[in-house]
């Protein structure tokens, strides 16, 4: 045994027993881990709920923190009060937003002829019967479960409910996070201090710089942008006498939040809505004024409003959007182009280390 000992390298043999404790270590974890699936299925569901509203409410007080700030700092308000003049103000827009809807969906609907409907849905209530007779009939003959298809109504119903208390709770999450976001920050920041080593931390704060930088003026000066759109439009088409100028108004400042959306859903919309009413003329009219003010949305207002914060190539945004689209529907495509000029952010600050590197070498 002690000749075999002197034969042996202790060096390779150490890291020989090291590899192969890590080779049984991680075999058994997995055998843990796949006799334990259900659990941390569960685990990471229940993780997930917790995780979403919290994730909500930290964008929502994010993207209304600059209100905040510019009502403690311009009006010398305490932290508590400007929030709540905060929620004061965005609640009075949403009002405001409504009570105009209203107006004039109102106006619009006023020239219905709803005496007309109603003979036409009664004249068709026989017919619906039947048809509804028949696709029972139809489910029976094909073996097709009725209690399935009202399941899975009642999993859209549930969603729906689901959906509404994630948003209760990010809102309750979000006022959490405007009112301590001073007490959090220093709470954070002491944890940093203690784990994370200096060189890092700046580091990570460079990149978080870039991040505030390109998620924040994107998405602020895209909201603004579509609110300005959205108005301008409302009136220009008011003024105008177009058909439905709160609909068309409305819908393209929409689809203004996504870069070259917004166009084609504010022409969609006004096509629709002109031959509804048989209104021709008025597309016309309605198409040329609303050309000349995306014309000039998207070469003067929207590149003033965005360009402290992203510049990125055209085809970037197409395939960020592409990609966005793909992963997270329309929310993905929202995110994805100011994500898309974080990374290039990157890579420019990467190349450039590595010319600078090889500019050293030389020298």
């Amino acid at each position: 045994m002690a000749k075999l000992k002197e034969y042996l390298d202790h060096k390779y043999t150490k890291i020989s027993l090291y590899a192969i404790a890590t080779i049984i270590i991680s075999f058994v974890l997995c055998i843990m881990l796949s006799l334990s699936g259900p659990f941390f299925r569960k685990l990471f569901s229940v993780i997930g709920l917790i995780l979403k509203p919290i994730i909500a409410g930290g964008v929502i007080a994010y993207l209304v923190e600059p209100v905040v700030q510019f009502l403690q700092k311009k009006l010398k308000l305490s932290r508590p009060v400007a929030v709540i003049g905060t929620i004061v103000i965005i609640a009075l827009l949403i009002l405001g937003l409504l009570v105009m809807a209203g107006l004039f969906l109102g106006q619009q609907i006023s020239t219905i002829n709803f005496q007309g409907i109603g003979d036409l849905i009664t004249s068709f209530s026989d017919q619906l019967k039947e048809i509804g007779e028949r696709i029972t009939q139809w489910f029976a003959n094909h073996s097709i479960d009725i209690k399935a298809i009202t399941g899975g109504v009642g999993n859209i119903v549930t969603g729906i409910t689901g959906a509404a208390s994630d948003i209760f709770f990010a809102l309750i999450f979000a006022l959490y996070f405007l009112l301590d976001s001073d007490g959090i920050q220093r709470y954070w920041d002491r944890v940093r201090k203690l784990f994370i080593k200096p060189e890092t931390q700046k580091k990570m704060h460079e990149f978080l710089m870039d991040a505030d930088k390109c998620f924040s003026g994107y998405i602020r000066g895209q909201f603004l942008d579509a609110i300005l759109v959205g108005i301008v439009t409302f009136i220009a088409m008011l003024i105008c006498r177009v058909p439905y100028p709160f609909v068309i108004g409305l819908l393209t400042g929409a689809g203004n939040l996504i870069p070259y959306v917004g166009p084609v859903i504010g022409f969609a919309t006004l096509v629709i809505v002109c031959a509804l009413e048989n209104a021709w003329s008025k597309l016309l009219v309605g198409g040329i004024i609303l050309a000349i003010l995306l014309f000039v949305d998207g070469n003067i207002i929207n590149p003033k409003l965005l360009s402290s914060s992203i510049e990125i190539h055209p085809l970037l945004v197409f395939a960020a959007m592409i990609a966005g689209s793909a992963v997270g529907g329309l929310l993905g495509m929202l995110v994805a182009v100011p994500l898309a000029a974080l990374l290039k952010i990157q890579f420019d600050k990467f190349i450039a280390r590595k010319e600078a590197e090889k500019a050293r070498k030389k020298t």
